[in-house]
């Protein structure tokens, strides 16, 4: 299978080559370094943890100044990015500069602070500008300077506001006690009307008990002077001022946005190596040596003690098989073609270091499953070119090259489906199907779509017979899977007349054995039939895993079914020039969206199939991925 088999390689070598050591180690790319620091508890006491904190919380410093100084000036960067990024190559000499160059980091790091700190200041003046224009707002029609507004020899003014709804009552209420006041509305605003209140400092006491029994909301502008417009033509100017001011930092920041570049290579430079020094704190010293343990693949076992011979003599280094206690880390080694489809298993679980990879069996069904799915011979042209343009142009790296690969092969799969079955753009292309139309033929679909499903599980239970031998367990693989691979193929050769005989024993047989086997463990012989004849229900359960299959059967149709609508649609546009422009340039559109449905629908329910129906008959995850000390890089090339 395709699990790598790993070493555990332990290792002692002099402090002072340490640095030399884990510099060639990170290059090699090979060893998953472990916490060593149990050893001092197991009778080792003149041994030490090791550690690199310091220079590791430098790194991560400058490492936070370098992120912080990346993002900011991404935000001032108005070049058009390419869809994928082009990593650049950097020589040695040039990376020991940008290494080196800290005085350049810090400039840069400050001059972004300072610029991000005044349009924080600004950000800030402005929401405080607004907020005043929104309280001056409704007092725009006053004519009164607000710093008039107050106590005068005989007289108050006071501003305030209330519901409107008590409007009439307030000016009732001034009206008939006849008091020495006056009452002036300004504005309104939601449900609130805002008033000027002007009254004799004798009716001061009733005013006050007016005003409190409408809601009065008292408004002062103590800190103003001049007319409410006045103020907020003023603060318009400011906020005006501000733009310019934002305009001009703007313009600082976009010209660093060259430094970018410098930027994005130290920040590489620099995560490399903080990685090499992190793993330090995994090691265990004395004062001139220290111990480092960590996994290996098998087969990069000899490779790892050739560049320890090119570096010193000085050392000394052991490799053994796991344990069975040991957590073992799972690197997969796949052909090309279906390495991609690892990310398919990932997104799900790692596989289990001791069980199965999946992906070799799984990757095959995947693409036949996502084919039939979209079941479109152009369509599949149209995603196999577009995905293959893709990865010849932009190289793209990681997930997105994975996706691009799981597409352009989708696309092969959906041209040889959409020849199979006859679907060129829907029924807009005459082609006779190479061997039947799931829409002429829908019941013949449904069966050839159950049989993939049945040939899908019954792969699953084989896989799980197999990891039972491979465990040294033949007889549960006897009792578990060919018993019960017997009983379901003897009842489906009941429904055909030439093997209904030879599926009647198989069927009896199987249900037997089931019977029998299944509950094996119990010492109760009752309990044990009771619960042997109970595993027989599992056939319902089976039945319903076949049905499943029928997703296959529905996308097909619903693709085939979309595209002769959307055809029909665009044909009626047709006559003249005009309509006939029209018509291309929806059917183009159309096509393209269901093409664009069908690819995603095809893609979750084909997952979904291997999740569900074929990982639950075997598959055992939860599983650590291999990750060893290697140079991990964002922007540079490798």
């Amino acid at each position: 299978m395709a699990i790598v088999k790993m070493k555990k390689a332990t290792m002692i070598a002099l402090q002072s080559e340490k640095n030399e050591i884990l510099n060639d180690l990170q290059r090699f790319g090979y060893l998953q370094v472990v916490n060593l620091e149990e050893r001092m508890e197991q009778g080792f006491e003149e041994l030490q943890p090791d550690s690199d904190n310091e220079a590791v919380g430098r790194l991560e410093a400058k490492l936070s100044q370098v992120k912080y100084s990346i993002d900011f000036l991404g935000k001032f960067n108005t070049a058009k990015k390419p869809l994928f990024a082009q990593k650049v190559q950097v020589d040695e000499t040039k990376r020991k500069e940008y290494l080196d160059n800290e005085e350049k980091l810090n400039e840069i790091y400050e001059s972004c602070r300072s610029i991000d700190s005044r349009f924080t200041e600004i950000k800030s003046s402005e929401t405080k500008l607004n907020n005043t224009i929104a309280q001056l707002t409704p007092w725009l029609t006053l004519k009164e300077k607000l710093e008039e507004i107050g106590t005068t020899h005989n007289t108050n003014s006071i501003l305030g506001f209330i519901a409107s709804k008590y409007e009439d009552e307030l000016s009732t209420a001034v009206k008939d006690e006849d008091l020495t006041a006056y009452l002036e509305k300004v504005g309104v605003e939601k449900e609130n009307s805002y008033f000027m209140v002007i009254y004799h400092q004798t009716c001061e006491e009733r005013i006050s008990q007016l005003l409190k029994q409408v809601g009065w909301t008292k408004v002062t502008f103590s800190e103003y002077s001049g007319t409410p417009e006045e103020n907020i033509n003023r603060i318009k100017a400011e906020i005006s001022n501000l733009e310019n001011i934002k305009k001009e930092l703007a313009k600082k920041a976009e010209a660093m946005v060259p430094e970018s570049g410098f930027l994005e290579i130290l920040y590489d430079l620099l995560s490399i190596e903080k990685d090499r020094r992190s793993v330090v704190k995994d090691f265990i010293k004395t004062d001139k040596t220290f111990m480092l343990q960590g996994w290996i693949p098998e087969k990069f076992a000899d490779d790892m003690t050739k560049l320890l011979d090119g570096i010193t003599d000085k050392y000394t280094i052991s490799f053994e098989d796991p344990s069975e206690e040991d957590e073992i880390p799972v690197l997969l080694n796949n052909p090309k073609a279906v390495k991609p489809y690892e990310m398919i298993t990932d997104l799900y679980s790692v596989p289990n270091a001791k069980g199965i990879d999946p992906n070799i069996f799984m990757a095959p069904f995947f693409v036949i499953f996502f084919g039939i799915m979209v079941t479109d011979a152009v369509y599949g042209i149209l995603m196999s070119a577009l995905t293959g343009y893709v990865l010849y142009k932009y190289k793209p790296q990681g997930g997105m090259k994975n996706m691009m690969w799981i597409m352009f092969f989708g696309g092969i799969s959906t041209f040889f489906w959409g020849g199979i079955f006859g679907g060129w753009l829907g029924d807009l292309i005459k082609v006779k199907p190479w061997w039947f139309n799931p829409l002429d033929e829908p019941l013949k679909m449904l069966i050839f779509c159950l049989i993939l499903g049945v040939i899908h599980l019954y792969t699953g239970y084989i896989l799980q017979a197999y990891q039972n031998i491979k465990a040294g367990n033949f007889m549960d693989a006897i009792y578990d899977q060919v018993l019960w691979l017997m009983l379901l193929t003897g009842l489906m050769f009941l429904a055909l007349p030439p093997l209904a005989a030879v599926g009647k024993y198989m069927a009896i047989v199987g249900a037997a054995g089931t019977v029998i086997f299944s509950a094996r463990s119990e010492k109760n012989i009752f309990k044990r039939l009771i619960s042997g004849v109970l595993a027989l229900y599992n056939v319902s359960g089976f039945l319903g895993d076949v049905l499943s299959y029928s997703r296959l059967f529905a996308l097909c149709l619903a693709t085939g079914v979309i595209a002769q609508v959307f055809n029909a649609m665009g044909l009626m546009m047709g006559g003249s020039i005009i309509g006939k422009i029209i018509m291309i340039a929806f059917l183009a559109f159309a096509h393209v969206f269901n093409t664009a449905l069908g690819v995603l629908g095809a893609y979750v329910h084909t997952s979904r199939l291997q999740y569900v129906e074929f990982f639950g008959k075997f598959y055992e995850g939860e599983g650590k991925p291999f990750n060893p000390l290697r140079i991990r890089t964002k922007y540079i090339q490798e």
